[in-house]
């Protein structure tokens, strides 16, 4: 069986789009996993907290999980025409915690999707900006959901497809 992890960084709406591409994944017969940056609680991640501290066990296990996955949908809202902060963040732990930065990510099929209660356009452009830096390959098809645009379900089935498809290769 086909298998995906759908990164969610949010509560809120970013969440629930995040369950709804769940929910569409398994009617094509995906395994999903859905991981939520937010209930992991990761420190602000500083060359001083990592120094004192070292890499939390969380973050390494963020790494594991993300290591274990050919493919991703990533599920974040627009803060301040960029990604939120607890994205970056978790991110920026999980650079630290593989052997060479880039392992996380590198030849790794990402899709982006965001629900904004603004444009959402400039938070999807810095994500895909970060995930490229980090060596995944983006899908062209983005999903941008606001109060007054509703999913394209279409859309959204035609993104797993792509994932399912591309993590084979």
């Amino acid at each position: 069986m086909p298998k995906i992890g759908i990164l969610v960084a949010s509560a809120g709406n970013n969440r629930k789009l995040g369950d709804t591409l769940k929910e569409l994944a398994q009617k094509q017969n995906v395994e999903v996993q859905i991981i939520n940056l937010v209930d992991l609680n990761l420190p602000l991640y500083s060359t001083v907290e990592e120094e004192r501290n070292g890499i939390p066990d969380t973050a390494k296990d963020l790494a594991e999980q993300i290591l274990a996955h050919k493919a991703f949908i990533i599920v974040a809202p627009e803060y301040n025409g960029v990604m939120p902060p607890v994205l970056n963040n978790a991110m920026a732990w999980t650079s630290r915690s593989t052997d060479c930065w880039r392992d996380a990510f590198n030849d790794k099929t990402v899709g982006l999707a965001t629900h904004s209660g603004g444009g959402g356009e400039k938070g999807l452009q810095a994500m895909r900006l970060m995930y490229q830096h980090l060596g995944a390959n983006i899908l062209a098809r983005e999903l941008l959901t606001t109060y007054e645009k509703p999913l394209n379900q279409e859309t959204a089935n035609l993104m797993i497809e792509q994932l399912v498809k591309l993590s084979k290769d």
